[in-house]
């Protein structure tokens, strides 16, 4: 199921428009729990962004309509299972899009 998913992703992202090169596009994947600072027990999150652009509009996560910087929501509670990625940002978006077992741990841990 992953692979499906991640198949249909990339071939959605083959399908873009895109002129934007590879540089302006930010980073492929990202360590959330380095780049956060995230304290908690499980490993980190690698979080992929270029699978999630080639699905949805910068501005679902980040203020600008160009993508980087500032994110949509503060995140400011950055301990433990409860910490603002999961009640604040992933687990609404994943609700909202009807990501498999988007709340189940093992879908991003």
């Amino acid at each position: 199921m992953k692979k499906t998913c991640i198949y249909l992703a990339l071939l959605a992202f083959s399908a873009l428009p895109f002129s934007a090169s590879a540089d302006d596009m930010g980073p492929e994947t990202m360590d959330l729990k380095e780049r956060f600072k995230v304290e908690g027990k499980k490993k980190a999150v690698i979080f992929p962004h270029r699978q999630h652009q080639a699905s949805l509009e910068c501005v679902k996560c980040h203020v600008s309509p160009q993508g980087g910087g500032n994110l949509n929501v503060e995140i400011a509670n950055l301990k433990g299972t409860r910490n603002d990625f999961h009640t604040k940002f992933c687990w609404p978006c994943h609700q909202e899009m009807n990501v498999p077992k988007g709340r189940s741990c093992n879908t991003c841990h």
